[in-house]
């Protein structure tokens, strides 16, 4: 709504509309994480009480319980849904661990750790639900210290978490990010409108098993269905939500009423197809399927040139959070896909990067890149410039090029770059120094180091993948081709 709250008169009419459709719609108030608005306007609810300080509500303060008992009182009064959402997701917990009513609540109550203040604090919100007659629902985080006794599990970061609550005899929906969010970008992400910087096409969401009869026959039924979420921080108009929506969220609901081996991918997106040119006739704006570039092109085939499988020295270590395979996942001839997260991709954050590849012996060199990547919303910057140089004894390295960055920090697509020199040299050891663009929380990423040897019997010196030249939109302008590398 207009101002970023909804009038109650206004909720009943959206329960009511939903209800004429046979939707019921489930409210979602967020605790004790995401609560920055709330503690903005009510700071005494806060570990430190001060507005903008922390990010979660505060325990330890028996304020916070009787505030959230108001809201959800007011809540449970406007939607007559059996379940009441209370979120609990990406909660940060670092200031209960100093803050001294936080650590009181503890030692009260014999809590081991800051995950045991939030599974207190779910077990009492849901002892207030069911004294109401309603049944709580949060994210798979409420499973940290203990899940509440009748609390349901809806399961974002992948499918553990639902099954574990399965498994504990607890009810589960299942919504893994990698196959259920829409708002991440379905198709070629320098081509698709700004989303998420994450990927999940049509086939993806129609691939997920969300109850998989190896479970066993105590725990599927424990499994109630699926979800696609969409997410607006990125998706400011109706036509840009219909993009997003479909035709994926056809696949989510074909996920949730058909049983696996009936499932048909080839006959599902012809079925798709017609829905789709259906929808755009009628005025619609759905994603344009046939038209679908699919998984970026250079992750299809594998590269052989002079650095595959050749051992990467990490003169930064890389983040543990993204390791993409390990140690050799920059000479493994495989480029990463559009997405970050999808183990091809290496990151580090709030760093400069330096690597050095050891081709093992001095070798003619005629080509050294790697490619990057840009996501604005997720933090993942170019870097502000490559440094390329070679050595044969990887102490003295000769410069060959510093490779500077064109594309704005502003920019927010996503995007991907290759760095590059090409000319005539020998060596063992080659280096690359990716330099971090300044602003903090930034993150590089980077996927292959492809080092090339001189054309020998006409054959090229690196083949099948490479990174292909960057084009895109911004504001919806026409395209432009960025200019190529300025070298110095």
């Amino acid at each position: 709504a207009e101002g970023g709250y909804y009038m109650q008169e206004e909720i009943r009419e959206v329960v009511e509309y939903a209800r004429a459709l046979h939707i019921t719609v489930i409210p979602e108030i967020e605790m004790p994480g995401h609560s920055e608005e709330v503690l903005a306007t009510y700071p005494q609810l806060a570990c430190s009480g001060k507005p903008y300080v922390n990010k979660d509500l505060c325990i330890g303060n028996e304020e916070t319980f009787e505030f959230l008992k108001n809201v959800l009182s007011e809540v449970i009064e406007l939607f007559p849904s059996e379940y009441i959402h209370i979120g609990g997701d990406e909660a940060d917990k670092a200031s209960w661990a100093t803050c001294p009513r936080c650590r009181t609540r503890m030692r009260q109550e014999g809590l081991e750790d800051v995950d045991g203040l939030q599974s207190y604090l779910v077990h009492r919100v849901e002892v207030f639900l069911n004294g109401k007659g309603r049944r709580l629902l949060g994210w798979d985080e409420i499973l940290q210290g203990g899940l509440a006794p009748d609390a349901t599990v809806m399961s974002w970061r992948g499918s553990e978490g639902g099954i574990a609550a399965a498994r504990a005899g607890h009810q589960a929906v299942m919504t893994p990010n990698s196959y259920c969010y829409l708002d991440y970008c379905q198709d070629d992400p320098t081509r698709e409108p700004a989303a998420a910087a994450a990927f999940v096409t049509l086939e993806k969401a129609y691939s997920l098993d969300p109850a998989p009869d190896s479970l066993g026959v105590d725990v599927v039924p424990m499994i109630l269905g699926v979800q696609g979420n969409l997410w607006c921080e990125h998706v400011p108009t109706g036509e840009h939500a219909e993009h997003m929506i479909w035709p994926r969220l056809m696949a989510i609901a074909e996920v949730g009423w058909s049983a696996p081996e009936r499932k048909d991918y080839d006959d599902f997106h012809a079925r798709v197809l017609d829905a789709v040119a259906w929808m755009q006739q009628r005025g619609y704006h759905p994603f344009d399927q046939k038209n679908a570039v699919g998984p970026r092109p250079e992750s299809l085939d594998t590269l052989h040139c002079l650095s595959t499988g050749r051992q990467v020295v990490y003169r930064t270590p890389y983040s543990p959070k993204y390791p993409a395979a390990g140690d050799a996942s920059l000479t493994d001839g495989l480029c990463g896909g559009w997405n970050y997260g999808d183990r091809r991709w290496q990151g580090w954050l709030d760093t400069d990067v330096e690597l050095v590849v050891d081709l093992g012996e001095r070798l003619p060199v005629k080509r050294i890149a790697a490619c990057f990547m840009q996501g604005f919303y997720a933090d993942i910057w170019m870097p502000r410039a490559v440094e390329i140089s070679v050595s044969d004894d990887d102490r003295h390295y000769t410069p060959l090029a510093v490779v500077e960055n064109d594309i704005p920090f502003e920019y927010k697509q996503d995007c991907y770059r290759e760095f590059g020199w090409s000319g005539q040299t020998a060596a063992r050891y080659v280096r690359l120094k990716a330099l971090h663009n300044g602003h903090p929380g930034g993150w590089i990423f980077t996927d292959e180091i492809i080092v090339e040897y001189p054309r020998r019997g006409g054959f090229p010196g690196c083949f099948l993948a490479m990174c292909l030249p960057l084009q895109w939109e911004r504001g919806g302008a026409k395209s432009f081709r960025p200019p190529g590398n300025r070298v110095s």
